[in-house]
């Protein structure tokens, strides 16, 4: 089999590239094997253009923005069906120095974009508070599961994953191409989350992953349709049930499930609902983040037809498919990608 590209990997990132990729007309194959405790498989999947502990807006938020409805709206015609809602996400404010707060940035550097200029309430009983809510717009919720399911079905389909866990020592170099058992390609690139740790091409690199976890619960007769960040973020997922997390962990990083965690949790979970609710499930993964909040992007320095995608974070979202594009044009129309997440700038 010839491709233009392997794919190590099918969580966000993976996903957002191989369908660049196609759009190029290029041909790929995808290696993974599906583990239900990959951060894209547990990600609340929410996407925010505020950095919502300090109103303020991440690195190139409006160019990801301007992309993003462009990228998950050509998916959702190709994979017919729909994966993104822009609900946008209620703010509890509960101070009010945090509400004079909102009202100030909410007209300075291009936030009144994201930021309403007025406070808002909700009227919803099985709420503690229903005043006092910032409302961010052009934020919602990205339904990944159901993206990685869909996508995955189709390479399926077409013959183009094979689904288990990548070898690095299948990988054989040539001069101008590269083979993995029976597949030449002249390009790979690794989107392997935090597993790129393992990853013997790629060492040294900046990253400080997070575990994060998340508790799915049942809550009767809550009919919360709104996402609302207080501390942590609540999710309605339909039918009464809803997500919320995620915690952040620096120390232990693996994928076990902790009482602190759940703990913590329901503490905020506490203060948000008046309404008795049933914890249905605990789920723990861990963040490709890096130590400068920037992601990992280019091409390695002596292999230059191996690539890297990785570092996205909490913000993988929206950083995928800008980044993805940001990659093919490098690529393939020779655009030079951006110092800041450049992979050579460590």
């Amino acid at each position: 089999m010839n491709v233009d590209f392997i794919i190590v990997g099918q969580g966000l990132a993976g996903t957002c590239f191989a369908f660049e990729l196609i759009k190029q007309k290029k041909t790929f194959i995808i290696i993974d094997q599906y583990a239900p405790t990959t951060s894209s498989q547990i990600a609340l999947g929410i996407y925010n253009p505020l950095i919502l502990k300090w109103f303020t807006k991440p690195w190139e938020i409006d160019n990801q923005l301007k992309y993003f409805h462009i990228f998950y709206n050509q998916i959702n015609t190709f994979l017919k069906n729909k994966f993104f809602n822009d609900t946008g996400i209620y703010k509890f404010l509960k101070t009010p120095y945090d509400q004079n707060n909102w009202l100030t940035k909410n007209t300075s550097s291009g936030r009144e974009l994201y930021m309403s200029s007025q406070l808002h309430s909700l009227n919803n009983k099985g709420l503690v508070h229903n005043d006092f809510y910032g409302f961010v717009k052009s934020a919602g919720r990205l339904n990944i599961k159901l993206l990685l399911q869909s996508f995955r079905n189709y390479c399926k389909n077409k013959n183009q994953i094979i689904e288990e866990e990548f070898n690095y020592d299948n990988l054989r170099i040539n001069s101008t191409s590269l083979s993995f058992k029976d597949i030449n390609a002249n390009n790979i690139i690794f989107c392997e989350g935090y597993s790129v740790i393992n990853n013997p091409y790629f060492k040294n690199l900046n990253l400080k992953p997070t575990k994060g976890e998340i508790l799915k619960i049942y809550c009767k007769d809550l009919n919360l349709k709104e996402i609302i960040h207080s501390g942590l973020l609540l999710v309605p997922l339909g039918d009464n049930y809803y997500s919320i997390g995620a915690t952040y962990e620096w120390e232990d990083i693996n994928t076990i499930p902790t009482t602190e965690a759940k703990k913590k949790i329901k503490v905020t979970l506490d203060s948000i609902l008046n309404k008795p609710y049933k914890v249905i499930n605990q789920l723990a993964g861990i963040r490709p983040s890096t130590i400068d909040r920037r992601p990992l992007v280019g091409a390695h320095k002596k292999y230059k037809n191996f690539y890297i995608l990785n570092g996205l974070g909490t913000r993988g979202v929206l950083l995928a498919p800008f980044l993805s594009k940001c990659l093919i044009q490098s690529i393939y129309f020779n655009s030079p990608i951006m110092h800041d997440i450049n992979i050579n700038r460590l």
